[in-house]
């Protein structure tokens, strides 16, 4: 398949928006300038029909084929979406012994227009009694200070299970400088856990300043399921069409990302939608 894709003249590119009524698409000759516009209803009860119709309207306009696409970008909302409308996974959390309540404390910061008097936490994507802590500690260098209890990571693993958790974010302190408490954490939970989505912080943030590495992580499993789901449905449709191009989809900064890295990294994708329509 690289090799048909290496073979592509890069001509040809194709933009897809999908919003919650239409689907919009934009296809570009980068050669003549020309563009050639298609707008097809969506298709919320699976985003990926709606999606390949549009790529279809486009090309019977430009008078093009599957095959001579090189490209193909795309802004979603799906991440978005999940997030704003709290419908993500049921997540547990492990974190360093100490730190549980990372998430409640948060930062002291308040949107600017907010009563300091009035104004009230968002509700947290993962529940206090979902959330582990387990001892273990790496000072600020990467030096272990305590190793990991790893009984303590299997006893919360099956207390997810009698949960039902299937999806799981690990966020130790300090784990930017030494990830390899973090690293078999995941070993141990896939162990216990063979069908759960695993998140560790040294993958998806991998900065100091503990809570916006948790949330980050946090967040980041909470839409691994349905994003994950929504891009493979993407690449099949893709793969049906015949359209060997490469589907790149926006990413929250601006820049595009390959589909296997976001199903590993969804989090990346929380502000594509709005990325994209800058």
């Amino acid at each position: 398949m690289n090799a048909a894709i290496d073979s592509i003249d890069m001509r040809y590119a194709v933009a897809i928006d999908t919003g919650g009524t239409f689907t919009d698409v934009t296809l570009l000759d980068r050669e003549s300038g020309r563009m050639w516009t298609a707008k097809t209803p969506s298709t919320p009860s699976d985003p990926s029909i709606g999606f390949m119709n549009g790529i279809e309207a486009a090309l019977e306009k430009a008078s093009l084929s599957a095959g001579d696409l090189a490209q193909v970008f795309h802004g979603t909302t799906v991440a978005t979406n999940l997030i704003l409308e709290g419908k993500g996974a049921d997540v547990g959390l492990l974190t360093t012994a100490g730190f549980k309540h990372v998430l409640e404390i948060g930062r002291q910061d308040i949107p600017r227009t907010a009563n300091l008097f009035a104004w009230i936490k968002p509700t947290r994507p993962v529940l206090p009694q979902r959330i582990h802590d387990v001892p273990e500690r790496v000072d600020i260098d990467g030096n272990v200070l305590v190793a990991l209890d790893e009984e303590a990571v299997r006893r919360a693993a099956q207390d997810f299970k009698a949960r039902g958790v299937d999806a799981v974010a690990v966020c130790f302190l300090n784990s930017f400088a030494h990830p390899a408490h973090e690293v078999r954490t995941s070993e141990i939970l896939r162990e216990e856990l063979p069908d759960a989505l695993i998140s560790i912080s040294a993958d998806v943030l991998r900065v100091f300043r503990e809570y916006e590495r948790t949330i980050a992580t946090v967040l980041n499993v909470y839409v691994m399921p349905a994003v994950s789901r929504y891009v493979a449905q993407l690449e099949e449709r893709l793969d049906v069409a015949s359209v060997l191009a490469p589907l790149l989809i926006m990413k929250s900064n601006g820049g595009v990302v390959g589909a296997k890295e976001v199903e590993r990294v969804p989090a990346h994708t929380a502000l594509s939608g709005p990325a994209a329509g800058v």
